[in-house]
């Protein structure tokens, strides 16, 4: 039999993610080795119980030698009674200008720390670079795990043929690209643009492409698999938090990805206390233009500049073109201006159809819809603007 289903998930919520320390130090004594938050181990839980409600569940458990991956696969250990396989292959991705490349601790020294968990019975399938590890090696180690891994697992458990992976943002998605067949993780997994998501405690999902032979005993190298679950958080009672995929320059939840996250989530928090733009609206007033001969009919030049300031005082001023005036409020009464098409059609009934009628010429202060039936039984909405204000223009002042 061969490995037909294969999971991967990343860790929980760090507890150096939080907001406000203080934070623990790492259990372990490694660098970095940090635990999980209580929200983390509240996201394993989710996590362990939506994989034990699949009908497709996982018969062995592979985790980062990383004490935060441990801590996310002991809740799935206890509800699926499996052990935990330490497989350092799965390890974080670490970059060469770190000041300390952290090893992970010991296996007796995690089995103080989870008595009656971890199993004996695994050897690395590949061991990361302990001067750090670029893209390029990142992706490679991801290469060369799968093949060692499969074969070991299928040599060595051949009823096996479901699995669990636990592991680090960057490993997952460069363990699931290589798994796709892809030659690194930049490229889309779409003509959308996709990629792998990689959000605490998410769950990706990985079947194995049936062959077009019988023989299913195909060399690793050559098996298709397609991917059926990517960065699933629809059990997490948060959703989504925390992804993070290789646009991010920084490596995954470091003291540097927090520090960005944390910009970038004040930025938005400044930019959402903005005042809202104002909306606003058209006001129309008659102008009266002063003239010194009433044979002439003043207009305003369609091509000056209008300016205006105290419009809330008796006498406002207004600069038309090069000319100053002094304005003088006046009533004005049964002026309407009408935009055809500017108004929400609402249908009323008609007249006859109600016991109360109304005064078509009926208009309010501000606006009114009309609505006008054609020949061919078609409304159309205009907007009426009443103006019941007008500005007396005087007094030319020169500029």
């Amino acid at each position: 039999m061969v490995v037909k289903t294969i999971y991967i998930a990343r860790h929980g919520y760090r507890s150096n993610w939080l907001p406000h320390g203080p934070y623990p130090l790492p259990p372990t004594g490694v660098d970095s080795d940090v635990p999980l938050a209580k929200h983390g181990v509240d996201q394993a839980k989710e996590l362990a119980h939506y994989i034990l409600s699949l009908g497709n569940q996982p018969e062995m458990l592979f985790s980062s030698p990383f004490y935060r991956c441990i801590q996310t696969s002991e809740p799935i250990a206890d509800i699926l009674e499996l052990p935990i396989h330490l497989d350092a292959g799965l390890g974080e991705w670490y970059k060469p200008d770190r000041e300390v490349i952290p090893t992970p601790a010991q296996l007796e020294v995690l089995k103080n720390f989870f008595p009656g968990k971890i199993s004996d019975n695994w050897e690395p399938s590949v061991i990361p670079s302990k001067k750090g590890e670029n893209e390029e090696d990142l992706y490679l180690r991801c290469q060369q795990f799968w093949p060692v891994f499969i074969g070991k697992l299928e040599r060595d458990f051949p009823n096996v043929e479901t699995v669990l992976l636990v592991t680090h943002a960057a490993s997952k998605a460069a363990l699931g690209m290589n798994l796709l067949g892809f030659s690194n993780w930049r490229e889309p997994l779409d003509e959308d643009g996709n990629i792998i998501r990689s959000g605490s405690c998410s769950l990706d999902k990985y079947e194995l492409v049936p062959p077009t032979t019988e023989d299913e005993s195909l060399p690793f190298e050559a098996r298709q698999w397609r991917m059926t679950m990517n960065g699933n958080t629809e059990f997490l009672s948060k959703g989504e938090e925390m992804n993070w995929d290789y646009r991010n320059a920084f490596e995954a939840g470091s003291d540097a990805d927090m520090k960005l996250r944390r910009e970038a989530a004040a930025a938005k928090a400044s930019k959402s206390e903005e005042p809202a733009e104002q909306t606003m609206e058209s006001v129309y007033v008659s102008v009266d233009l002063p003239s010194s001969n009433y044979r002439e009919r003043s207009v305003i030049d369609r091509t000056a500049s209008l300016q205006y300031s105290g419009l809330n005082t008796p006498n406002p001023l207004f600069k038309i073109g090069n000319k100053l005036y002094e304005g003088d409020w006046k009533k004005l009464v049964g002026t309407e201006l009408a935009f055809p098409g500017e108004a929400a059609l609402n249908k009323k009934s008609r007249p006859e159809d109600s016991d109360e009628s109304s005064s078509a010429n009926a208009l309010p202060d501000s606006t009114q819809e009309k609505h006008e039936t054609t020949e061919g039984d078609e409304e159309h909405a205009e907007k009426i603007y009443r103006m019941t204000d007008r500005i007396a223009l005087s007094k030319i002042q020169p500029m």
